[in-house]
């Protein structure tokens, strides 16, 4: 299961590394999520996505 999972991820990484516009520090937010043994949700993805625009949108 965990394969798939990993498999999964790494699609969608590898999907947001070729967006030359997505913010490349919410891509390292994200990964370390995945990597840590906290519980993956929407909420935790949601949380990440809206403080990395709201850190971009500072600049």
């Amino acid at each position: 299961m965990m394969e798939i999972n990993e498999e999964i991820f790494e699609g969608f990484f590898k999907k947001l590394e070729d967006d030359k516009e997505f913010p490349r520090s919410i891509i390292e937010k994200l990964r370390k999520l995945f990597e840590s043994e906290e519980v993956i949700s929407q909420k935790n993805i949601l949380d990440i996505i809206k403080g990395g625009c709201e850190d971009v949108g500072e600049d």
